[in-house]
Order: structure tokens, then C-alpha cells, then sequence
């Protein structure tokens, strides 16, 4: 390959750098003949034999890479000759294997997005890989159509969330000087408008061109199609000279001809430049791709990278450290930080600040100096604020994100050096201190374990235990999955854990911006602009009031050209109407209501960190809400257990746990967790610190483990089983008046008993290995060795959908999803429960290869542990609140479906009458595929089960719940969509539990049911009077589904998707990605979206919707504009009560300065129709005496305290109310100025004004527009204040009800009857007729009247509440997507089609009554027999009886049942 550089400066690859850098990768799974000889290649990994003492694992050998790279470059050439006659196909990312299924551990093949390329300098010299994207595959759209080689326009990050448009441009001579040219013409105005749209100055300067030969770039980012952000970055280059001065300053040596900058794009990939060009933007680097003709990220070392490939690595060279710093960067988080003179000068260009300082300007020239130097000193000040807490706010970001301290780094050699955090690279080898650190750099986890805090990212306060990566070739490393093998920047390592003398390990793939940490800092800095109407109609009414002001000025101008006015007069006073109708003060003012309600919420605990955000609460009309932690309590109460027999049935449930035999199920529940002792204390997720807590046994430091009990090179963590004094003085305490036996003799305890065992046998267990509970795979594990016995254990716990799948089926019970169905009804927390014995030969060594996939399967189900999430105390509260104000509410979650489905009954997001349809997209049976084959390969259809609700369902208990022993299901043959099964391993794990029409052994949707509420009658009606005679359900049933078919109906559904959306209540086993794609989606209907939940997974959420309300305190919710201390919902009622009252205030402060504008504009323009004006005086004590205040005071009317409104306020300024407020009430003004006008020139009295000088302005015709415009300021703040229903009366405001009553007096004062030097001061000519005076407070009167009227009646109830509000809460007739939506759902007759039909009836404690205790094995049996009181119900029958034979055994069934329990 060639080794000139290019000519424009671009990255030619000379040679793979360095050798162990390079990344073996299968280029086809297919070809079996090439996955043989690789085979062949040593690949050195890290040993983990049990007599390893100490790091010696960069010193194995390693083969020759000439070798490799020789060997590797002729394979893959005959590859890549073989497909360049074909066409290039997409492949997947996502490449599992066929017979993959749940039960593996889900991740990514890898994938061969690309081809290689064997170029070389001379025949005899050695061959160098050369990985270069496919162009077919990456080329942009533009470039498709254009077919350019140097393209000007291209896509970075195409096809991802920050795919921003890029346009390259080079400096114009010419275009240069024309422009300032311009700007000397414009005296320097053109180029303050270039300083406001910076991308026009691009444009004015420079000229398109190739982007390989850019000097600058365009970057444009669009937001859904709603905003665009427009940024200017300059092209810089990076070459080896830098290098170079860098290996000079340390002493380096170095072969001139050697040295290269590796640049990372993806899959470990290195390609070594001589010159690099780049680009940085939102804190992110670009570097030029020559061939794919872009700009691409600069990536670490997480990106489509193999798993073993970190374990492969050895650390780095100090040359490949300073080379790959060159290009990454420093590891620090970079925030902008500008000095006082930077922020002041670019503070005082703000739009808002120059037009006041060209108003102060104009004031002084007119000689009009006091309320100029007012306005003045006001910028002054909010210039100053504005520059403090910008200071400041860099200054905490600053301090959140800087980088101190020292880390120990492993180099090539193997050995440990202390080097400054800063110093870190991608591609690191650090050592974790056994004291702990906090994480600058985000890192894979090689060897050993970690615990660690994440709570200032996720805001889980639950230390999480962390374990090293498997080293797997066939899997790609994904942040997300692997998560559990993560350390993450900002992060505290608590303790590490380690085998023996072997070092904590931990490979860094990140460093500086590209963290975690970096990209939660770059949201903050970044954040996506807020899409609300007001603000943008508040733009767009603002320019109508400069267009009135410029038809004001031409008719000023000419009207004063034409009377031959003093030509700087004419100026002056033509350009002071512009500063009367759109008034300097306007977008201060606008800020006051926000202002108020931001320093309310404070008050409440609730922290707001964006004040746009303020305003659009007060539009909100659809709440999303987690469920645990927010809408429930934290905590877990222990419920109970549900053990399964030996005869594989379910036991009783057993309440009090320590009362479990010795076996499995209690030696599952007590070392399947990954508690950990903290200074003395155990610290643990709250689920697994509950179960283990209530087996009563003991957890011990690894510090306290005696020498004799330590086994192999571990340090285990050791559970012992409670002494028999413990136990019994537990027992006595609790239960004195008990002496029978608390807990179910084992066997080993029986033969103690009769003699045969003479010592009691010690069950203590230590923890082998763990395997870290994950979202993903909803569950986790560890592997166990009781201490007086030899072999190895393996316990699993998680949700019982997963461990369905995972386990043995013979070992699952008849009847394992009634019993579930039954809890998960009630909102329990359901945890399965299995285990899985190892040959007793297997020993440590092998125990500690075995992958996740071979320890998670073939289990053997244990049972069931059941635990309470109570609703928090104000859960149910706000729900009622927010259903009363017609404000929806949706639960998004990632527990099971039907605990959802009961929470939500039990808060009352779902009302006890309602009828729940839960969707399930089921994958289109073969038969029909064969049909059509093309069409149906990976369809799917969508299945609906309807839950009708009943009026009778007692109130929630706040998780304090029974059930019934009993339950019944209405099962509808003849309405079945389908009678193929839906358990199917590849659905998601709630479809797993739901049944075909044919079985009831698999029930979607189970209630309960007991012979005391139900009337056989009416049970006998059946199904056809369900769905037929009665289809009341149909008015105001909603939909429930889960995650998995959440995403099939998005892709595949779209139009059934807007329909569920109008209509759904529950989503269940959602992901983060799916919540936010949630919202989104109901954005896209034009919902007001608010989010509420409580940790890191919610983050996305809340960060999209219009409304996020974090109940964390961590860092990551930050990304939220709201933020609450007090954990509960009570949040949201509060902030859209705020956000009401802000947005209510902000319309009537802008009305009010706009009314205010043209009252003045017109008293203006009659005055200027005889040369006259008011006077500097009278200006001075109208914009400072009444409006300033008026305004200041505005938005100290709080919120409304009582229940929320019905009707969201009006959030457009640009729509019917609004305008036709302002019209009317202008229309007003000019009648009562007119009219007084006129008046006045028919009194007897009256002497025409002659214009006498500037000094002299006072005549009658000032008088009469003085008094009458006085009079309407202050009555339209009244009007425009408005209270209920979003804000308190007006009375409640003390200080704007005083200013009103004091500058009423002052008006009437001036206008009746002034002192001399009073008049003299305001220059105000009294009329000599008393009656005129009295006449003018008439005036005022009756402008009051007319005002109040129109605002109340006209505008409130005429155009508002008959016609606006009815116009769009009308389904036919409301513009808003979802309305048309349910306009459209009202119509359907038939749809959604049901499958199957469970009919929801009271339940009733039974359970109570029944003594859970272990007595013997007969009495389990017949425990166990009492499920069968059904035969064929519970059970799946080939040749089952119709619909009423069924009804009719039930009924006889219940009559016995009855007996049996009178």
C-alpha cells in the first residue's frame, strides 16, 4: 500500500497497527473450510488455573503475526475474489444461531458488515489487512442519486438518533468581500444579524465544496421535523508531527517512517494515518473515511467488538498510548467554559438586550432620561444575574465532571504503573485497588470482581456487584447487555474481589466525552429544544406587532414629511412608535409567571432546571408512569413461599419461611442473591435482601473465614444455617404460646431424632460463582458447594415466565401458570425458584469455565417466592385526581403483565368496571405460511383477550391482598381466532404463560372467584350474552400488552398501533428504548406527554417527553427538567398545577403588554395628528408606575389549590380566543379614545392645541387621552388576571390587588383634581369645567364595564366554552390525531376481534382460614388433592365437553365445594 499522503489531507492506511491489535474475525459462518484453518491460530487468553499466584499472562507465548496476517490475507483474498461477482447483501447485526433460543444468554454474532482488501507495497513485502467498509453498503442518499466521488453533501451517523446533515465549504475571496461590505453599508447591523444566525455567515463567506476539501462544515440536525440547530465547525489536521514532538519531549525513540495515528472507527479495528482530518461537534470527534467519502465518530473500543478480543490484549506501548491520545483526546469530560468578557459580550448581542439598548438610545436622543437610565439599570442587572449563574452553572459542571487522581495501569510488559487518570487511552490495561476508586473511564471487567455504586448514574442506591467478561468469540460486545461486566465512568468501586493473588483487571474502552458519564454530560449541554406552540406563536405575534409598528412609522413619516416636522424630530419620534408597539420589556416580562412557579415548586420540594419546561407542564394531558418505586413502594414485604412437593404438585402457601425444610428451595432462596457486607452491614437489592432475611440464616465477611474452611484460591461468601438456640429463641419470642415443631423436619433431622445420626449435619453454604441479575435475561444465578459435602450446586432465580423456559418440563407443575396467574392477579411479586445438581466429579477449575448458557439450563423447578409491592400512601389519590381532570394515565413497566394489570387496577388507572383487552401478536401458523411463503416468513397476527370488570370489586388494599382458593374462566370456542398454541418459546416472556382457545392449562387472563359471589345463573348465560347482549364493555375498554409485542406491532402494525395507542392503559416488560419509543409515539398523536419515573431505566423517557419528573436524585436525572425529593407521584398533580398557573400568567402577561402596546399606540398616533404627545413625565409614570409593576406582580397569584380542571388552559396565541380577546378589547380602547376625543372638541371651552416646542406638550387633547388611557391600563390588568380554575382569585394577591387600588386613587387624583406643582411635574393642562372631569372618571366606569364584559362573558363563555372548547373536545370535529383516533374506534362494531373472554368477579379471602403448616407427606398429598377439586378444568383435555356440560360439572363442583368449607 501506498505510503505518500493524500493530497487532500486525508487518512491513508499504511498497516495494521499495532500486531496484538489485530481482531480475527469469521467473515462467513458458512464457509466451514476457513472456519478450520482458523481454528488452527493460538490465541493467547488469560489462564485461570487454580495454582496461577500471580499476573503472569502477557509473558505466554504468542504466535508469529506474519504468520497470522500472511495466512489470514491469502484465506480472505480468495474470499473476497469469490464475492465480487456477487451482489453485496445486508447482514444482519444480530446473527444468532437457528436453534438459539431464550433459554441462551441473549447476544450478538458477529457480523461481517465488511470486506477485505490485500493491498501491499511490493510483491516480495509483507501482506497488511486493510478493513474498508463496503461502499455499496454505507454510500448516503445523496451520493446514490449524484453517483460524485467528492461528494459536498453527506449524513453523519446515518440511521442513528443523532443523524445530523453535513455540508462542506471553503473560504470565498470574493463572497468575503462583499459581505463586509454590506455589513460597513449597514453600519455593522447585517453583521449583528450574521452573529445571531451564524450558518448565514457561512453561507455569505464561503462556497460549496467537496467535504474532502472543506475548510468548514455545516452541520444541520433536525428535529422530528419541528426544529432545526444549525452549527459551524472548522476542519482541523492532525499529522505525525505532533507525534513526533511529543516522543522528542520524553526521549523516546521512534522510526520516523513508522509512526501513525490509529483512528477507531468500529470492530477493534486501527487504521493507521499520516495526516488525519477532523471535525468536532457537541463534543464529539469526527474523522474523514476516504472510503466511504464522510466524516465518521471516533469511536472506543465498544463498537461491534468481540468479546475475546479484550482478553486477548496485553496493554500498550508507550508510542501506541501517545498516538491513540493524539486522536482520543485527554481523558476528561470537556465542558465549555468562557470568561467573564466572552459571556459578557455575547450577552449583551442577545436579540433582547440590543434592542433594548437601541431603545435607551432613542430615549436619551428624545431627551426622555429617566426611564431610560430605569430600563437601563434593569439590563445592567439582568445582564449581571444572567453572567453570574451562567458562571456559576459552568463552574458546578465543571467541578461534576473534573478528573483528579491516579490510576494503576498495566503496560505491555505486564507491569504496574501509577499514572495520572488523564493519561488513560482506549485499548488501557488498569488494576482496580482492592481500597476502591471511582471510575474515570468506562471499562470491561477481565478478572476478578467488583461492587460498586452506581446510584450517581442510575440512581439505585442497591450496590451492584460486577463480574469479568466470558471470553466468547462468537459474541459481540453490547455496553448494554453486558452491563454487568461494566464498570461505567462516575462510578465508586466499593471492594473488589479476587481469585488467589490475581489482580482486578479491567480493560478501558472508553475515555474523556465518550463515556457514559460524557454522553449524560453532553445531553445537559445539549439538551433537545422544547416543541411548544406558545413559544412559538409568542414569535409569531411579536412580528405582528412590528408590523403594526412599521405601519405606524411610514404613516409617522409621511403624516410628519408632509407638515414639514424638523427632519431628527420625524426620526426620533417615527422610531419610538416601534419601541411603543412591541415594548423593550416584553420577554422580561414574559419570564415573571415562570419565575414564580419555578420558586413554588422549590418550595415543594420539586427542582426545575429548565423553566420552558414550566409552561409546558401546564399543558400536559397524558401521564406515563413506572411502576416500582413509583407508583409502589421501593421495598418488598415477604409474603410467602409456595414450594412444590414430591409429587410435583404446588404445596399450600407457607407465610412464615423459616419454617422450610432443609432442601433446595431454602438453599436457593438463601445464597441465590448477591448481598454483600458494606461496613458492617449487608447491602443488597431490597428483593434479595428480604428473601434472605427471612430465613433467618446468617451471611459472613469473607474477612472472618477461617483458614481451614477456605477452599481452592477462593474467598467464597459463606451462608450459615441458624444454631437450634437461635432458632428456639426466635420462635419463643415471637410465639410463646407454640411448642409444636416450626419447621418441616429433613430428613437428616428424622434420623436424629431416632438416634440413627448422632450430630446434627451442617448445611452452611459458600457462593462459587455468580452470574449478576440483567434486565435482559430476567434472572440470575449462582453456583454453591454445601461445605460438608463435595459436589457443585446451581441455584436460579428469576421471573416465571424465563425459568418456565429454562427449566426441565417434566419438572413443572399441571397447573404452574394457574398458580401464578392467581398471584400475579393479586400484584404480587412473583420469583421462581429452580436449581440444578453437577456431577459430583466436576471439579472447581472446570465449575469456573462453564458459560452462563450450560449453568441456566435443564433446571429443575423448586417453587415459588411471593412478595408484596404496596401502592404508596398517595398513589391512588392522584390517580383519582388526574382521572377527574380527563388527564390519562398509562402504566409503563418492566414487571409481568398481570401484576401490571392488578396495579393498575388497585391505583385505578383502570377503574374496577373496565374492560381490559390484552394484546398478543402471535407468529402466523405453517400451514398458512406454505401458502403464501413470501409474504408470511416472520409475520405475525395480533390476538385479543378481553377481562370484562365488575362493579362489584372491592377497594385496593394497598398491597395488604388475599386471594381465593377457587377460579374460574369463561372460555369462548366459538369466537377463537385461532386454535394454534401461543406458548412458544420465542415469544417474549409474558406471551409464554398466555393459551390457545383449545387449553386451559394455559390461561391469558385468570381471576379469581369463590361460591359465595357467583351467581350460577348468571354464569350459565355464557359467552353469546358476554359478547353479544351486553357490549356496554365496548365504550371504555383498553388495551394491556408487553414489551415483545409492543415492538411487532410498531414495525409491523402501524395503523392497529395509533389505535392501541388511543386506548392503552398497560405496557408490561418494557425496556428503556421501548419507553421512550412510547412516548414518542404518543407525541406523534398529539399528546402532551409527562413522564414520572424513578431510575436510570426511565432516563430516555423522561428526557423525550414534554413533562420528565425524576423521583431519583442521581446524576443520570438530570437529563430530567423536573425533579422531585419526595418519591411520590403527588409530584405530578403539583407540577401541572404550576405549569397551568405559569402558562395561564403567561398568556395574560401577554396580552396584557401587548394591549398595553396599542392603548398607548393609539393615544399616540391622535396626538401625533396634531404635533403633540405625552409628556416624558407621563410616559416615565405609565411604563414605571403602572405597567413595570403590574407586570411584576402578574405572576404572584399562585396556583389553584383545589381539584385539576377538566379543560387544559389555551397553549396557542394564535387561536380564535386569544385574538378575538385582544380585537374586541383594542376595539374598545380606540371607541372610548375616539369618543372621548370627539367629546372634547365639542366643548365650549376647548381651544385647539398650537404646538409651542418639545418643552410644551400639555394641552386638553393630552388630558383627555391621559386620563382615558390610564383608566385602561389598569383595567385590562385586571381583566387579564385571571383565577380560577388555574390560578387563586385575584384577592389572593395582595400586592397586585394594592398596586391596582393605589394607582386607581393616583389616577383619579391627576384627573380631578391635581395640586399645582403635581400638574406642573406631569405638564397636564386641567380642563376649567369640573363636570368634564367627573365626566372622564365616567369614562373609566364605563370602559370597566365594557372590558370586564367582553373578557367574561364574550370572550370566556361565548367563543371559548361554546365554541373553541366544544369545537375541539368534539371527536368529529378536534384536529388532534387521537381524537380523530377515538372518533374512529366509536364506530367500530366489531373490532378489536376477541379471542378469548375471562369474565373478573370478587374475590374472597379463603386463605386465612387455612393453617399453612408442614405435617408429614400424607399431608401434603392431600393438600395437593385439594386443587383437583375441578377435574378437567385445570387440566387440558383432547376430547373436552362442550361449553355446557363444562358449566354444568361446575356447577355441582361448586355446591360440593361449598360443603366442604361450611
Amino acid at each position: 500500500m501506498s505510503g505518500s499522503q493524500s493530497k487532500n489531507g486525508g487518512c491513508l492506511i499504511e498497516e495494521i497497527v499495532p500486531p496484538e491489535l489485530l481482531v480475527l474475525q469469521p467473515l462467513s459462518e458458512g464457509n466451514v473450510q476457513l472456519a478450520e484453518q482458523e481454528k488452527l491460530l493460538h490465541l493467547p487468553r488469560i489462564a485461570t488455573k487454580n495454582n496461577l499466584l500471580k499476573l503472569n499472562w502477557w509473558h505466554s507465548p504468542t504466535q508469529q503475526l506474519d504468520d497470522e496476517a500472511s495466512f489470514l490475507a491469502s484465506t480472505r483474498l480468495n474470499i473476497d475474489a469469490s464475492l465480487a461477482n456477487t451482489k453485496p447483501t445486508k447482514i444482519a447485526n444480530n446473527n444468532n444461531t437457528a436453534d438459539q433460543s431464550s433459554r441462551n444468554t441473549p447476544a450478538k454474532s458477529i457480523s461481517t458488515p465488511t470486506h477485505p482488501r490485500v493491498n501491499s507495497k511490493h510483491p516480495n513485502d509483507t501482506e497488511s489487512l486493510n478493513f474498508e467498509a463496503d461502499e455499496d453498503l454505507h454510500l448516503q442518499d445523496s451520493q446514490l442519486l449524484m453517483k460524485d466521488p467528492k461528494p459536498c453533501v453527506a449524513v453523519l451517523n446515518p440511521d442513528q438518533p443523532d443523524q445530523m446533515k453535513i455540508s462542506g465549504y471553503r473560504r470565498s475571496h470574493i463572497r468575503t468581500v462583499l459581505c463586509w461590505i454590506c455589513i460597513i453599508l449597514t453600519g455593522g447591523i447585517l453583521r449583528l444579524v450574521l452573529h445571531w444566525w451564524r450558518h448565514w455567515y457561512l453561507l455569505a463567506t464561503c462556497q460549496p465544496c467537496p467535504l474532502e476539501e472543506a475548510q468548514q462544515v455545516l452541520i444541520e440536525e433536525d428535529y422530528q421535523g419541528n426544529h432545526k440547530l444549525y452549527h459551524v465547525k472548522p476542519v482541523r489536521t492532525l499529522d505525525v508531527e505532533q507525534f513526533k514532538k511529543l516522543l522528542h519531549q520524553i526521549g523516546e525513540e521512534f522510526d520516523e517512517n513508522k509512526l501513525q495515528l490509529p483512528v477507531h472507527i468500529s470492530s477493534a479495528h486501527f487504521k493507521g494515518c499520516r495526516s488525519l482530518r477532523t471535525i468536532r461537534c457537541k463534543q464529539l470527534v469526527y474523522a474523514w473515511e476516504s472510503s466511504v467519502n464522510n466524516f465518521q465518530k471516533i469511536n472506543g473500543l465498544d463498537v461491534n467488538v468481540s468479546c475475546s478480543y479484550y482478553h486477548q490484549q496485553r496493554g500498550l506501548t508507550v508510542q501506541e498510548q501517545l498516538a491513540r491520545r493524539i486522536v482520543f483526546g485527554e481523558n476528561e469530560i470537556t465542558v465549555p467554559l468562557r470568561d467573564v468578557k466572552t459571556l459578557l459580550f455575547l450577552e449583551v448581542l442577545n436579540p433582547f438586550y440590543v434592542f433594548q439598548i437601541f431603545s435607551v438610545v432613542l430615549w436619551f436622543t428624545y431627551d426622555y432620561y429617566y426611564y431610560a437610565c430605569v430600563i437601563l439599570l434593569m439590563s445592567i442587572f439582568g445582564i449581571s444575574m444572567s453572567i453570574i449563574q451562567t458562571k456559576k452553572n459552568q463552574d458546578v459542571l465543571q467541578k461534576t465532571v473534573l478528573n483528579t487522581g491516579n490510576a494503576w495501569m498495566v503496560n505491555a510488559k505486564g507491569v504496574s504503573i501509577e499514572v495520572n487518570t488523564k493519561m488513560l487511552v482506549p485499548g488501557d490495561i488498569i488494576e482496580i485497588p482492592s481500597s476502591g476508586c471511582t471510575m474515570q473511564c468506562d471499562a470491561v471487567l477481565l478478572s476478578g470482581n467488583c461492587i460498586l455504586d452506581e446510584s450517581m448514574l442510575t440512581g439505585e442506591s442497591v450496590p451492584v456487584t460486577k463480574t469479568s467478561l466470558p471470553m466468547k468469540r462468537d459474541v459481540i460486545f453490547d455496553k448494554k447487555e453486558h452491563a454487568r461486566h461494566t464498570l461505567f465512568c462516575g462510578t465508586k468501586v466499593i471492594q473488589t474481589r479476587y481469585i488467589g493473588s490475581k489482580k482486578v483487571l479491567a480493560f478501558v474502552i472508553n475515555t474523556g466525552n465518550i463515556t457514559a458519564k460524557g454522553g449524560l454530560i453532553r445531553s445537559i449541554l445539549y439538551p433537545p429544544p422544547v416543541d411548544y406552540k406558545f413559544e412559538q406563536d409568542s414569535y409569531k405575534f411579536i412580528q405582528f406587532l412590528a408590523i403594526i409598528a412599521c405601519i405606524g412609522f411610514t404613516y409617522t413619516l409621511v403624516t410628519k414629511i408632509l407638515r414639514g416636522t424638523e427632519p431628527v424630530k420625524i426620526v426620533v419620534e417615527s422610531l419610538d412608535l416601534i419601541t411603543i408597539v412591541v415594548p423593550p420589556a416584553l420577554p422580561a416580562a414574559m419570564t415573571v409567571g415562570r419565575f414564580y412557579a419555578q420558586k413554588r415548586l422549590k418550595a415543594n420540594n420539586i427542582f426545575c432546571i429548565s423553566q420552558r419546561s414550566i409552561n409546558v407542564a401546564g399543558s400536559i394531558d397524558c401521564c406515563c408512569f413506572d411502576k416500582t418505586g413509583t407508583l409502589t413502594e421501593d421495598g418488598l414485604d415477604m409474603w410467602g413461599v409456595v414450594p412444590k412437593s414430591s409429587t410435583n404438585q404446588f404445596q399450600i402457601p407457607l407465610k412464615d419461611v423459616k419454617r422450610l425444610p432443609y432442601d433446595h428451595f431454602l438453599f436457593g432462596m438463601v445464597t441465590c442473591h448477591s448481598i454483600t457486607f458494606m461496613n458492617g452491614t449487608m447491602m443488597g437489592d431490597p428483593l434479595d435482601l428480604k428473601m434472605f432475611e427471612s430465613t433467618g440464616w446468617i451471611l459472613e465477611d469473607a474477612n472472618n473465614i477461617p483458614e481451614n474452611e477456605k477452599y481452592g484460591l477462593i474467598y467464597p461468601t459463606i451462608l450459615r444455617q441458624p444454631t437450634r438456640e437461635e432458632i428456639q429463641s426466635c420462635s419463643m419470642q415471637a410465639m410463646p404460646q407454640r411448642t409444636s415443631v416450626l419447621r418441616q423436619s429433613s430428613v437428616d433431622d428424622l434420623l436424629a431424632n431416632v438416634g440413627l445420626l448422632k450430630t446434627e449435619t451442617s448445611f452452611d453454604h459458600g457462593i462459587v460463582r455468580e452470574f449478576p441479575f440483567t434486565s435482559t435475561l430476567q434472572r440470575m444465578s449462582v453456583i454453591t458447594r454445601c461445605l460438608s459435602v463435595q459436589g457443585f450446586n446451581a441455584y436460579c432465580k428469576g421471573s416465571p415466565e424465563m425459568l418456565q423456559q429454562l427449566c426441565l418440563p417434566h419438572s413443572i407443575p399441571n397447573d404452574y401458570t394457574q398458580q401464578l396467574s392467581i398471584f400475579a392477579k393479586k400484584g404480587f411479586r412473583i420469583i421462581a425458584v429452580a436449581y440444578k445438581s453437577f456431577n459430583p466429579k466436576t471439579n472447581y477449575t472446570k465449575i469456573q469455565r462453564l458459560s452462563r448458557e450450560e449453568v441456566e439450563h435443564n433446571l429443575e423447578f423448586l417453587g415459588f417466592v411471593i412478595l408484596e409491592n404496596r401502592l404508596k400512601p398517595d398513589t391512588s389519590a392522584v390517580i383519582k385526581s388526574l382521572n377527574l381532570a380527563n388527564i390519562r394515565s398509562i402504566m409503563v413497566t418492566g414487571d409481568n403483565i398481570l401484576t401490571a394489570m392488578s396495579v393498575a387496577r388497585d391505583c385505578g388507572i383502570v377503574s374496577s368496571a373496565q374492560a381490559v383487552i390484552t394484546v398478543h401478536a402471535v407468529p402466523i401458523p405453517k400451514s398458512f405460511e406454505k401458502l403464501n411463503t413470501e409474504q408470511n416468513v416472520g409475520q405475525y397476527e395480533l390476538q385479543y383477550t378481553l377481562e370484562l370488570g365488575s362493579k362489584t370489586c372491592s377497594p385496593p388494599l394497598n398491597g395488604k391482598r388475599t386471594f381465593s382458593a377457587g377460579e374460574i374462566v369463561l372460555n369462548i370456542d366459538h369466537l377463537s381466532k385461532s386454535t394454534n398454541s401461543l406458548v412458544n418459546g420465542g415469544l417474549s416472556c409474558a406471551s409464554s404463560v398466555l393459551p390457545n382457545s383449545n387449553s386451559l392449562a394455559s390461561v391469558k387472563t385468570i381471576d379469581t372467584w369463590t361460591h359465595n359471589d357467583v351467581d350460577v345463573d348468571d354464569v350459565e348465560l355464557g359467552a353469546g350474552a358476554i359478547i353479544h347482549n351486553d357490549d356496554n364493555w365496548r365504550r371504555q375498554y383498553i388495551f394491556a400488552m408487553d414489551g415483545k409485542t409492543w415492538q411487532i406491532v410498531q414495525n409491523q402494525f402501524p395503523q392497529q398501533m395509533e389505535i392501541i395507542l388511543t386506548r392503552g392503559a398497560i405496557y408490561a416488560r418494557m425496556s428503556p428504548e421501548q419507553k421512550q419509543s412510547l412516548v414518542m409515539e404518543l407525541q406523534n398523536l398529539d399528546y402532551y406527554v409527562a413522564m414520572c419515573g424513578d431510575g436510570a431505566n426511565d432516563c430516555g423517557a423522561l428526557k423525550v417527553a414534554h413533562t420528565g419528573i425524576s423521583l431519583s436524585d442521581s446524576e443520570s436525572s438530570i437529563a430530567s427538567p423536573f425533579t422531585s425529593r419526595n418519591p411520590t407521584i403527588a409530584a405530578v398533580p403539583n407540577v401541572i398545577k404550576e405549569g397551568r398557573a405559569a402558562l395561564v400568567t403567561s398568556f395574560g402577561i401577554f396580552k396584557y403588554m401587548a394591549a398595553y402596546s396599542l392603548v398607548q399606540f393609539v393615544s399616540v398616533m391622535i396626538l401625533y395628528s396634531i404635533d403633540s404627545n405625552l409628556t416624558d413625565k407621563q410616559y416615565l409614570y405609565v411604563d414605571l408606575g403602572l405597567i413595570s409593576i403590574f407586570a411584576f406582580f402578574f405572576g404572584k397569584t399562585e396556583a389553584y389549590d383545589g381539584q385539576l380542571n377538566k379543560q387544559v388552559p389555551l397553549n396557542s396565541l394564535i387561536s380564535p380566543t386569544p385574538l378575538t380577546s385582544l380585537l374586541l378589547h383594542l376595539a374598545v380602547v380606540v371607541i372610548f379614545q375616539v369618543t372621548g376625543w370627539f367629546h372634547l372638541h365639542q366643548q365650549s371651552w376647548f381651544t385647539p392645541f398650537q404646538p409651542a416646542g418639545e418643552e410644551h406638550l400639555g394641552c386638553y387633547e393630552n388630558y383627555t387621552m391621559f386620563a382615558i388611557s390610564s383608566f385602561q391600563y389598569i383595567i385590562l390588568a385586571f381583566v387579564f388576571s385571571k383565577g380560577a380554575p388555574y390560578r387563586k382569585p385575584i384577592w389572593s394577591n395582595w400586592p397586585l390587588c394594592l398596586a391596582l387600588v393605589i394607582n386607581v386613587c393616583i389616577v383619579i387624583y391627576l384627573i380631578v383634581y391635581p395640586s399645582e406643582w403635581i400638574a406642573s411635574f406631569f405638564q397636564i393642562i386641567v380642563p376649567p369645567d369640573m363636570s368634564f372631569r367627573y365626566i372622564m372618571l365616567l369614562y373609566g366606569v364605563a370602559a370597566f364595564i365594557s372590558h370586564v364584559f367582553i373578557e367574561s362573558f364574550v370572550v370566556e363563555n361565548l367563543i371559548f366554552k361554546r365554541l373553541q372548547v366544544r369545537r375541539e373536545q368534539n371527536i368529529r370535529t378536534s384536529t388532534r390525531k387521537y381524537m380523530q383516533l377515538e372518533y374512529n374506534i366509536k364506530s367500530f362494531d366489531n373490532w378489536p376481534p376477541i379471542t378469548e373472554v375471562c369474565d373478573l368477579h370478587d374475590p374472597t379471602d379463603l386463605v386465612d382460614e387455612l393453617q399453612p403448616t408442614y405435617v408429614n407427606l400424607s399431608a401434603e398429598q392431600n393438600l395437593d388433592a385439594q386443587h383437583n377439586v375441578f377435574p378437567g378444568f385445570f387440566e387440558t383435555s383432547e376430547n373436552s365437553v362442550d361449553h355446557r356440560n363444562r358449566l354444568s360439572i361446575l356447577k355441582s363442583d361448586i355446591s360440593g365445594f361449598g360443603t366442604q368449607h361450611s
